[in-house]
């Protein structure tokens, strides 16, 4: 792939960046494979079960419970629709392979379908829960403050990354992308197992097929871009990689102080619900569960990441060794799910 320069930001986005001429050019084939699956695995959220999330189902703390998780889930699947969507217009200005535009563009898409499955679990077990929700006991105040003060954190990530395309050159901005695919599809594969009810089941089952197919095209770009990188670049991914185990630490493990500015009882709340929806049929892992997905999904991809050139970063909080990467507090993180 050739390596693209970044816009000149004297000329202004205007006359620097545009999306024709366009192109077919076609160089990177593992990338266009993971592209025509997209075709082949298309699936339908609107026709799963809902019905069996059914409000008169559960008691009101396992309602709420799970509508907590999956909100929880959704500020993640809403961070993939605007980062992937934003890279898939910037790719597209930069004219990069045809492949790259349309995977990106694909993978929008299947996060705008993932965040659907949020939206209708929410509605079928708390009705306009949780921007229109009106909390009726402490538990349900809890879960309400909770998904807020995560989604204003959810701002400054935004406000981050899109500023990090200003002092970042794309093609490292793009070279991130791959590390939260690493957990989300170990994640989702084993929640899939997990869950006892069939609605989550089905959900998970298709999230994963997606996650996987996302990771083989971001791994791809990774691999495309590490050829002329050097090894600043490369150490760049390294820290890139260390900065996403923060930014889905809420989700995947427990908020990260690094970046994460939450209430002093969140931790507290967020394992009692956690815990709720667990029992309530929601396949939630529990903390060591999280621990032992995560850091096997990494140990899965070391191999081939090392051989890019790039390092592993340390991450002791689940087992994993590496490069000792400092991140300061309130970094920007260029990420996303």
């Amino acid at each position: 792939m050739v390596r693209m320069p970044s816009p000149d930001k004297s000329k202004g986005p205007s006359t620097s960046l545009n999306i024709f001429p366009g192109n077919w050019t076609i160089k990177t084939q593992q990338m266009l494979k993971a592209f025509e699956l997209s075709f082949s695995q298309n699936w339908n959220p609107t026709q799963f079960p809902w019905d069996e999330l059914d409000a008169k189902n559960f008691d009101p703390k396992p309602r709420i419970a799970q509508a907590y998780w999956m909100a929880k889930l959704a500020l993640f699947e809403k961070s993939g629709i605007g980062a992937f969507g934003f890279g898939a217009v910037r790719a597209a200005e930069l004219n990069y392979e045809d492949p790259t535009k349309k995977m990106l563009a694909s993978i929008t898409y299947d996060e705008c379908r993932h965040d659907e499955v949020c939206r209708r679990a929410c509605e079928k077990l708390c009705p306009n829960f949780p921007y229109g929700y009106k909390p009726q006991s402490d538990f349900e105040k809890d879960a309400i403050k909770g998904i807020e003060s995560l989604y204003e954190e959810g701002k400054r990530y935004w406000s981050g990354f899109v500023k990090a395309w200003d002092t970042l050159p794309p093609e490292m901005i793009f070279a991130g992308f791959f590390f939260a695919e690493i957990g989300a599809e170990t994640i989702f594969n084993a929640m899939r197992q997990t869950s006892k009810l069939e609605i989550y089941r089905q959900a998970f089952q298709n999230i994963t097929r997606d996650e996987t197919r996302h990771l083989v095209a971001t791994m791809a770009l990774l691999r495309a871009m590490a050829e002329n990188f050097d090894i600043e670049q490369k150490l760049r991914i390294t820290r890139q990689m260390k900065q996403g185990f923060i930014f889905l630490s809420p989700l995947l493990y427990r908020p990260k102080p690094d970046f994460w500015r939450l209430p002093s009882d969140f931790d507290r709340i967020d394992q009692e619900m956690e815990n709720i929806a667990r029992d309530a049929g929601l396949g939630v892992l529990t903390l060591e569960e999280k621990v032992k997905f995560w850091r096997e999904a990494i140990e899965k991809k070391r191999g081939e990441v090392e051989e890019m050139g790039i390092e592993i970063p340390a991450i002791p909080e689940i087992g994993v060794e590496g490069v000792d990467v400092q991140v300061k507090k309130n970094e920007t993180i260029a990420t996303t799910f």
